[in-house]
Order: structure tokens, then sequence, then C-alpha cells
């Protein structure tokens, strides 16, 4: 029980955060910036509420009770520490995402213009840093045919998207206060690449390996 602590306190205290400041939020409550700041996005106040809560209860459901049910569970033994620790930061981001959404909302002055790049390289630098230690399974990581058909695919190709999405993340993080062109040009060419990357090189290993010949 102590693993679910750190993610259960956190979720109370938004709760806690949101009944607060209910009574003082507007109709409508953007929910959603462009890279220039701009709010592009409203829902109403209780909407709003729950679905930025919302998006933080399900990730902690999800990585708390999936593993239970994953064909491959027995592996997650070997990076349990590892896996609370990218759950905790995951929560911790989206804790600090639904704290901004509630102080725009009440007419503080947020920097959301730099949230998105920042928000995603933390996250990718994270898994980046953790990425390795991770065993095959069918919920995180770089899962395709290639890799959940040998466990040798799956440590190479995670070796590789480690410094992927760790160097990913830091390019994100240091547009952070670049023009909106750059920092859109940069986040796309990020994600492109941290995706399609880690793909051809597992299909690659397959291939060299010799797994596929009968």
């Amino acid at each position: 029980m102590r693993k679910h602590f750190l993610p259960l306190t956190l979720i109370g205290l938004l709760i806690l955060a949101w009944i607060i400041a209910y009574p003082k939020l507007p109709d409508q409550v953007p929910i959603h910036w462009n890279l220039n700041g701009e709010a592009d996005g409203f829902a109403t106040r209780i909407n709003a509420m729950f679905s930025t809560l919302g998006i933080m209860v399900l990730i902690y459901v999800s990585m708390a009770f999936l593993p239970k049910v994953d064909p491959r569970k027995s592996n997650y033994q070997y990076f349990s520490k590892s896996y609370n620790i990218m759950m905790n930061v995951l929560l911790g981001v989206f804790f600090v995402i639904n704290l901004f959404v509630i102080f725009n909302a009440v007419g503080y002055d947020v920097p959301i213009a730099t949230m998105g790049p920042l928000v995603v390289g933390i996250i990718f630098m994270v898994l980046g840093n953790y990425m390795p230690q991770v065993r095959s399974n069918f919920f995180i990581g770089i899962r395709n045919p290639w890799t959940l058909s040998s466990d040798e695919v799956w440590k190479k190709t995670h070796r590789a998207a480690s410094k992927i999405f760790f160097f990913g993340g830091f390019i994100m993080i240091t547009t952070t206060f670049a023009p909106a062109f750059w920092k859109e040009a940069v986040f796309i060419a990020v994600i492109a690449i941290t995706i399609i990357t880690p793909y051809l090189y597992s299909y690659f290993l397959y291939r060299k390996s010799g797994t596929n010949r009968s």
C-alpha cells in the first residue's frame, strides 16, 4: 500500500483544490491553449474539473491495475521501482497542470505558453531515463511484434529509445521560451523522431537477429 500513498495524496489534494476554487471559477474555463499561450478550448467549470482531474485519476488507475492483467505480469517485479517512479512523476506533472488550469481560471497570470513543451519534455526525459530497465510487457514501452517476440530485440530497442527520448525531451525543454514557430516545428519533429525511430530500429534488429527465419 505504501506505493499508493503519494498518488492518492496528490489526487486528494487536487480534489480539495478544485472544491475550494470551484465557487470562484467562471462559467467557461479555459482547458487548452495553443503554442502562443492563447486559450482555444473551453469547458463549463464542472466539465473542466472532471476532465482535467479525470485524466490524472485515469493515469493512476491504469498504471496501478493494468499490470495485474498483463500476460507478462511476472516481469514487473524486475522494474517495479522504476515503474512506480514513472507513475509518480507523470501524476506530479498532471497535478501541476491541474493547478495551472485552476490558477489561470481564477485570474492569476500563469505562463501557459511555456507549459506544453516543458511538460512533454519532462515526461520524455523521465521515460528515457527509466526505459532501459523496463522488461517485456504489453502496456509500457516500445510494444510491437518485433520487440514482443524477442527479449534481445526488446532490450536493445529500449536502450536506444532511452537516449532518443531523453535528448528529445531535453531539446523540447530548451525551446520553452523560443518563438511559437520554432517551438511548433521542434515539437512536431521531436515527436515524430521519438515515435518512428525506435520502431524502425526494432524491425532492423529483428531482421538482423534472424528471429524471423524458420
